[in-house]
């Protein structure tokens, strides 16, 4: 009985476009930028082999349905959220699942029990269901030693894509770093992107009476486009540039661009949200070393460094955390995770 745990980040987009016309899920997703932090999606489980007996049939009498294919076995599949209570939702899982069946990479006589656990909030743009496809594909590439990264990232994209997740999280998440998604779609290809490393902590800061879906704006025909409009011009800049440690200071003021002129910024819920996090801010020594950046789609803010060459400390960003909980908020400090290939 096979068993193992694959952990993968959770990926935060600053600015982004829509890109869901396409036919196609794997041509489907966004341009744009974010990066990904260290805290996501454990996914840990076993796997069993089920040995299912054959039909008893009569000599000399033909079965009323022949039986060609043993029946695919059901998963047991456990999700809970950062602390422990159960997440009654794991239909993304399970079309995962049935996705790597068909795809061969998970066999019908294959039992897996599965838990998932999660770091972070759903629907508050920290990019957990990406995390959790993606935790769950490495997992069946330790169980099964079937396929590649690749190829679970690709799939990991197509069921984002059809359940109407996030449009870019599996591609900007599949490198790490700080990443601009230049073309939309699956990691490897249609999906093209490039990314740099940094180091720094990173405080997320979200109001947890408030949760909205991505397919609630990308649905919405003039969210789309005003997002996609506010996306197109802060890409146009952001790739005229190099894309490495440099153009941090200009993704920042790109960041606020974007979210001032997709309209973002003017929803209640996030402006307040920003103004308690920047009077929280006036009571530490934070000024003119971070700033709080939303991050798309959620009620949720990113305390960031104005400048790589000078990142706050954990402690800095633990006392801003704490003034922040004191005004009802939740908190979270993690770190940004390192580029790696998405091979």
């Amino acid at each position: 009985m096979p068993e193992a745990t694959a952990r993968q980040g959770g990926h935060i987009t600053l600015l982004f476009t829509v890109e869901s016309e396409q036919r196609l899920p794997r041509d489907q997703g966004s341009c744009g930028a974010g990066f990904t932090v260290h805290h996501g999606v454990e996914a840990a489980g076993t796997l069993t082999v089920v040995h299912q007996q054959p039909s008893p049939q009569s000599a000399g009498v033909e079965p009323d349905q022949r039986i060609t294919d043993p029946v695919a076995q059901r998963a047991d599949i456990t999700v809970t959220d950062r602390h422990g209570f159960a997440i009654n939702d794991d239909r993304i899982y399970r079309s995962f699942i049935e996705s790597c069946r068909f795809a061969t990479l998970l066999r019908p006589h294959e039992h897996l029990t599965l838990q998932v656990r999660l770091d972070c909030p759903p629907s508050q743009g920290f990019g957990m269901s990406a995390a959790g496809l993606m935790a769950l594909g490495g997992l069946l590439l330790k169980l099964t030693g079937r396929g590649s990264r690749r190829q679970y990232l690709k799939i990991a994209h197509q069921v984002e894509r059809q359940h109407s997740g996030g449009l870019g999280d599996v591609l900007g998440a599949s490198v790490g770093g700080v990443e601009l998604r230049t073309h939309p779609g699956a990691p490897g290809w249609p999906g093209q992107v490039e990314s740099f490393g940094a180091e720094t902590p990173v405080l997320l800061v979200w109001e947890s009476t408030q949760q909205r879906h991505t397919s609630s704006y990308i649905d919405d025909a003039a969210w789309k486009s005003a997002i996609s409009k506010a996306g197109h011009d802060c890409m146009k800049r952001l790739t005229q540039i190099p894309w490495d440690a440099k153009a941090w200071p200009r993704l920042i003021e790109e960041s606020a661009t974007f979210a001032q002129a997709s309209g973002m910024m003017d929803e209640d819920g996030r402006s307040s949200l920003l103004a308690t996090v920047r009077e929280a801010m006036k009571k530490t020594d934070l000024e003119g070393l971070a700033v709080p950046c939303l991050c798309m789609l959620g009620t949720s803010v990113a305390v960031l460094p104005v400048d790589l060459d000078r990142t706050p400390q954990e402690e800095q960003l633990e006392q801003l955390g704490a003034l922040c909980l004191e005004q009802g908020l939740s908190m979270l400090l993690t770190r940004l995770v390192p580029i790696h290939s998405n091979e």
